[in-house]
């Protein structure tokens, strides 16, 4: 999501105040002779996955486990870690917590307590951000003290980049071409509405034919592994954009991109332009975090907007920009409406700076391995903030308008969910909503009689996803399938139900034949209903069996790898 670089760049904007030389890198592209010395380092660590390392940490960390290593191979480092994560998974924090404690076993020394971020904080991962960043300053300046005062919040620190114009005239910027060295261009063929018309949902079934490159390999993926493709903001919305700072003269103008110190300039086409960063780069429709008030404050030429800039980017004003901001899901273009004098004077060097870019999507296959094409299965994210307003997901918004025939960039990622190696296991899937995504490929990849689906959805006649050819993988014995439809009886029956109600077949699958259980789809109540209905199934199949050790056999499952999640708010 980017939150663990803005925290890191926040922690290098105090460092630069007290006087440090601070780089900021992903953790693989790390000059791993660093740890050897005496250069102090801060880990910033988020969570993937089922508690696994984000994509941009594992190389770091496949390092950090070699046998070869003494186990006072990093006697001289000094280091923090703060983890970014969500308690209410299972696995909080794991790679944070791997990270500290292996460094420790390296030899390496501590300058603070581990942090651990917390995403059900009601304040987010700043509750304890801000305490852990005052304990941590305090250790570093305990050992490293300051040569001169810090420097005073109210000034600026020094842009990433520095950012000019550049002569002549820009010309057609290929979008498409400026992307990851690892992605590939994909076409859409096909956008099919698949929920009935007068549903308040649209889902979309969407089809991607992969372009061939003559000096590459086609890309290859396996059932439960994700597409990834970075959305752009629509036109409208930039033009509005390009109005509140001040830039619309100068849209199309090419730009001149170099970085300062070590700063890695992202992947940019040629011939970039103020439109093409604000489309295609700055997420201008997301909600901002802190550091964008903190950025802001800094131009601010009017008084008051500037104070209010300022109280949201403290520690004592974190309330107000909860309810200003987090609730309400107020975009960063509608930040900039409220504060009309400080948009534009925003300088365009620094807007690297004050502008976060535009996060990747990972959305789950829904085909089985095709070198040709992709499928996937998309909500168009529309809701209703507390507030009333209404909300709409940038990356399923942009992708809801794109015309057959579009081409875009996209790459693919290794999913958290993975099949057994026997094709002949027995698999318990659990996918309501737009969970059944990986399932679709998973059953269309084992041509078996072993496949149980768990869906639920609301309306057997308005979101039933793919009825047809559920049906007939059913008819031909590829499929055993269970259905809940909430809505559609008296009271309301849901996939923990359905699991409870054939709790018989289930225990023996489980039991008899060893079979495998994965779980995808909505992450706020939904995952852990229905761990607690196979931990049911479980106790009302062994007699004498109490709820605690119930629990701890399904825990006993996700430790074995035999009871798998993949889920998302």
């Amino acid at each position: 999501t980017g939150y663990a670089e803005d925290v890191a760049r926040r922690i290098a904007r105090q460092g630069w105040r007290r006087h440090f030389s601070v780089h900021v890198e992903a953790l693989d592209q790390v000059d791993k002779r660093l740890l050897f010395n005496s250069t102090p380092v801060v880990f910033v660590c988020s969570t993937t996955g089922q508690g696994e390392e984000p994509d941009n940490m594992r190389r770091f960390w496949r390092f950090l486990l070699r046998k070869s290593l003494p186990h006072d191979a990093l006697s001289s480092l000094d280091f923090a870690v703060f983890g970014l994560g969500d308690s209410s998974y299972q696995k909080f924090n794991f790679p944070a917590k791997r990270l500290f404690r292996r460094l420790q076993q390296l030899g390496a020394h501590a300058l603070v307590r581990r942090g651990d971020g917390d995403d059900q904080h009601y304040l987010g991962v700043d509750g304890q951000l801000d305490p852990w960043l005052d304990e941590l300053w305090g250790a570093v300046l305990g050992k490293w003290p300051l040569p001169r005062p810090v420097v005073p919040d109210d000034v600026v620190p020094d842009p990433t980049f520095d950012v000019e114009f550049g002569e002549g005239d820009a010309g057609t910027v290929d979008a498409v071409a400026a992307a990851e060295e690892d992605a590939y261009r994909a076409t859409l063929v096909e956008s099919e509405r698949i929920t009935a018309m007068d549903h308040f949902q649209d889902v979309r079934h969407l089809r991607f034919a992969i372009d061939g490159d003559p000096d590459r390999p086609q890309p290859t993926w396996g059932p439960g592994d994700c597409a990834v493709m970075r959305p752009s903001n629509l036109a409208v919305d930039v033009d509005e954009f390009l109005a509140a700072v001040g830039w619309t003269e100068q849209a199309d103008r090419p730009l001149r991109i170099a970085p300062r110190s070590s700063a890695a300039v992202p992947a940019l086409p040629a011939g970039v332009t103020l439109r093409w960063l604000c489309t295609s780069h700055f997420d201008i429709m997301g909600v901002p975090r802190r550091s964008f008030f903190e950025m802001l404050s800094y131009f601010s030429p009017s008084a008051e907007e500037q104070d209010k800039l300022r109280e949201f980017s403290s520690a004592a004003g974190q309330d107000d920009l909860l309810a200003y901001c987090m609730r309400p899901r107020r975009t960063v273009l509608e930040v900039l409406g409220d504060f009309p004098r400080t948009a534009p004077a925003i300088p365009l060097t620094y807007a690297f700076d004050v502008f976060p870019a535009i996060a990747e999507r990972s959305f789950s296959i829904s085909s089985a391995q095709c070198p040709a094409a992709v499928d996937l299965t998309v909500a168009i994210v529309e809701y209703r903030t507390m507030m009333q307003r209404v909300r709409r997901g940038v990356c399923t918004r942009w992708l809801a308008q794109l015309p057959v025939g579009h081409a875009l960039r996209m790459r693919f990622a290794r999913g958290t969910m993975r099949l057994p190696p026997d094709p002949q296991r027995p698999v318990i899937m659990v996918g309501p909503g737009t969970g059944i995504a990986a399932f679709m490929a998973f059953i269309e990849s084992r041509p078996c009689a072993d496949n149980y689906l768990f869906f639920g959805c609301r309306s057997e006649s308005k979101d039933f996803y793919y009825r047809k050819r559920l049906q007939r993988w059913v008819d031909d014995g590829s499929l055993h399938l269970f259905c809940a439809f909430s809505r559609d009886a008296p009271e309301k029956v849901y996939v923990q139900d359905r699991i409870r109600e054939h709790a018989q077949l289930v225990w023996s699958l489980i039991a008899d034949q060893g079979a495998v259980i994965y779980v995808s789809g909505n992450a706020n109540r939904m995952p852990d209903d229905v761990r607690q209905a196979f931990a049911d199934v479980v106790a009302v199949s062994n007699a004498g069996m109490g709820a605690d050790d119930a629990r701890g056999y399904v825990e006993s499952m996700v430790k074995e790898g035999r009871y798998q999640e993949e889920c998302w708010y």
